[in-house]
């Protein structure tokens, strides 16, 4: 027990970002809904941390180039109450198939009526996400922005590279460097045991952009990762699912879940470990790894490499953690909507 009062000590006084007390967090999540369901539990985390009043969604963009992607956004964030929230998608970017849910959540019918409401009916009316990253990010307060990045890198790549225009003067990578103060993202592998054949999904999709958003992404603004390892050592319960959503006839992410593989099975929290850490940076759910930098190697994966000097940092995860951060994103992912 004094050990671990002693870690956590450690891990409250490591911390590169604190949340500001009393101050709800403004968070961007860019995400790649459709390709696996945890994006859509790390959706409805953030739902349930606004509800508390602990951050904003100021938006969410898309880089899955599906259309039912952003649709499905759409329809989370209006069962959750907030149909408002700006979305954007991406434009000739990667993964365009359906994938096993998100097209299915957004038809869901029953007795031929569609089952949940949505501000936009089609894609297609969506704006562009770099677009709606810009002016999103230009009428922020300066460092003020949490961005979380739970699919790949191509919007963000995108909006460092974006030049200024008539909604804002500054270029992408000055806009990033003015207004936001962390970048959390879920992305690569960094425990002891990975093989060297492993290549994260969200690093392999899309190496370019990944590489881009490393090698432009300004030095003074942290960056805190959260490999695929830590994800898969916190597994969402089929037994959540089956349990905590019947509080509604039909729910979005239940259904989501039940289309995305064989009820019953566990799966893991990748997206949603990066939402936790984003909101609640020092509550002792992660710990964290030594300062350093991050970087796309020749092989085309990602790399930390320690460095005093360095912003860039990974999450890590202990026995106890695992089981209380289970706990945290069970509750928070089947919260019901505010009244």
């Amino acid at each position: 027990m004094i050990q671990l009062l002693i870690s956590l000590v450690f891990c409250f006084c490591a911390f590169p970002y604190t949340a500001e007390a009393g101050e709800p967090v403004r968070l961007i999540f860019d995400t790649d809904i459709g390709n696996d369901i945890d994006d859509a539990l790390a959706l409805a985390v953030i739902h349930a941390l606004q509800s508390r009043e602990e951050c904003e969604l100021l938006a969410v963009t898309s880089s899955k180039d599906n259309p039912h992607s952003s649709l499905c956004c759409d329809v989370i964030n209006t069962f959750y109450g907030r149909p408002q929230i700006p979305l954007g998608r991406v434009h000739q970017g990667v993964t365009p198939k359906d994938g096993s849910y998100v097209r299915k959540v957004v038809e869901y019918s029953a007795r031929g009526k569609p089952v949940f409401p949505r501000r936009y009916q089609q894609a297609e009316d969506i704006p562009e996400a770099v677009t709606v990253l810009r002016k999103i990010l230009a009428e922020q307060p300066d460092q003020s922005v949490v961005l979380v990045v739970v699919g790949f890198s191509t919007n963000i790549a995108r909006l460092l590279q974006s030049p200024g225009n008539e909604t804002c003067s500054l270029t992408g990578k000055e806009l990033v460097t003015q207004k936001v103060k962390l970048l959390s993202q879920m992305i690569g592998r960094f425990d002891k045991e990975k093989p060297t054949a492993f290549h994260e999904y969200n690093v392999k999709v899309d190496i370019p952009a990944a590489r881009t958003l490393y090698e432009l992404w300004p030095a003074q603004i942290p960056v805190v990762v959260s490999g695929w390892e830590v994800g898969r050592a916190i597994q969402n319960r089929a037994s959540s699912i089956i349990n905590d959503y019947n509080y509604v006839k039909f729910h979005p992410i239940k259904i989501g879940y039940e289309y995305w593989n064989q009820m019953p099975y566990d799966r893991p929290t990748y997206d949603l470990t990066s939402v936790l850490y984003a909101v609640r940076p020092a509550r002792g759910y992660f710990g964290l790894s030594k300062p350093g930098k991050l970087r796309i190697n020749e092989q085309g994966k990602l790399e930390h490499s320690t460095d005093p000097n360095g912003n860039h940092r990974y999450l890590t995860v202990t026995s106890v953690q695992i089981f209380r951060t289970q706990e945290v994103l069970e509750s928070l992912s089947s919260q019901p909507p505010a009244p």
